[in-house]
């Protein structure tokens, strides 16, 4: 039972802590169906990995295992999580580093799982301890790395100069020391508390890495959707600070219902996507790729044009309503002000004045 317990842990937690991650994507531009598949690259990846470890020692390259844990491993690990990276970096439904995060995240937990599962088998005797203490320290220190890798190709996705090719390795040997500090730290023996704040340090960097990425998607979103694409000013405004989507939701799900709310939602997170897709067209060279971008804005144009018809006028002109935010209030208090300084009120006002002039201008007979 405690075996059981420890498989569990070992393989539900890492995989819970990846989709909560996800929360910090609020403009959902990375994809359900691509953290699946870096789960499953990132698993395969550890068993290339065992064949490449056992191939470096079995070759004589090392003097010992300890040294292929400590200097070799971490390397082939790094390279081999990234190869579906390097795939889907280069997709065009692929938008910025919030996705390179995630997905490296991904495949690092993916890695990290099989590994939880060859260590609670090696220490069966203690395996609740095992994989309590993987859970919250190596495994997010191979989510960590994959992640800054990641990242790193993320940042200069579609840029081939030189200073691409710089920011990429650099991203690798700072993915590849972060991972073989760790096993260093761990083959000396360090105590537990200091793996875990190691892991831990890790998360907080991809979680750091997310929040930046978000705000620079928010300027991206802001600049570049428009009155072509069907989006009002006020639109942009919300969709540009998309952490009030809740708020913008709350009148429409009392009015309309959950289904109406849902269907506004989705047209925010489409609208933020064709600002971020409009802004990704600026950075990619190639021709194809830029018609294939192109395409996906198109399809999100008409995807967004159908959903306004399903939420209907009524709907729409509550949520832009909504939308209009401390605008509308600016509006309410202007009539306020107006109304209080109408015809009767004391001391005369913008009406009284208005009657005033009126009634000295000469009657339209008296000039004929």
């Amino acid at each position: 039972m405690v075996v059981m317990i420890a498989y569990g842990i070992a393989l539900i937690f890492p995989v819970v802590f990846l989709f909560a991650l996800r929360n910090f994507d609020l403009y959902q531009t990375g994809q359900y169906r691509f953290n699946i598949v870096t789960l499953a690259c990132g698993a395969i990846a550890y068993y290339m990995a065992v064949q490449v470890n056992e191939g470096v020692s079995q070759m004589g390259l090392v003097s010992s295992w300890d040294q292929v844990v400590r200097f070799t491993a971490p390397i082939a690990e790094e390279i081999l999580k990234s190869l579906i990276l390097i795939y889907l970096v280069t997709r065009a439904d692929f938008n910025y580093v919030v996705d390179g995060a995630l997905y490296g995240f991904g495949v690092g937990i993916g890695f990290a799982i099989i590994e939880n599962v060859q260590y609670i088998n090696q220490f069966a005797e203690k395996a609740l301890l095992v994989a309590v203490v993987r859970v919250l320290s190596t495994n997010l220190m191979h989510a960590t790395s994959s992640g800054l890798i990641g990242t790193a190709l993320a940042y200069r996705r579609g840029d081939s100069t030189w200073k691409a090719g710089v920011v990429i390795l650099v991203g690798y040997l700072f993915a590849i020391g972060v991972h073989m500090g760790f096993n260093n730290m761990v083959s000396s023996g360090v105590q537990l508390v200091f793996a875990i704040t190691f892991g831990l340090t890790g998360a907080a960097l991809i979680w750091f890495i997310i929040k930046r990425g978000l705000n620079v998607q928010k300027l991206w979103v802001a600049e570049k959707l428009g009155i072509a694409d069907r989006v009002t000013q006020e639109e942009t405004k919300v969709v540009s600070n998309i952490e009030t989507v809740n708020e913008v939701l709350t009148p429409v799900t009392k009015r309309f219902g959950p289904e109406k709310a849902s269907l506004v939602r989705s047209l925010i997170y489409k609208q933020a996507e064709i600002g971020i897709k409009r802004k990704l067209l600026e950075t990619v060279p190639s021709e194809n790729r830029k018609k294939e971008i192109v395409k996906i804005i198109d399809d999100l144009v008409t995807e967004t044009n159908v959903l306004r018809n399903q939420i209907g006028t009524y709907c729409m002109m509550m949520v832009r309503e909504v939308y209009l935010g401390q605008s509308g209030q600016v509006w309410n208090l202007l009539n306020a002000r107006i109304a209080s300084a109408g015809l009767g009120q004391k001391g005369g006002g913008l009406w009284d004045r208005v009657t005033e002039r009126v009634s000295q201008s000469p009657a339209r007979e008296d000039k004929s």
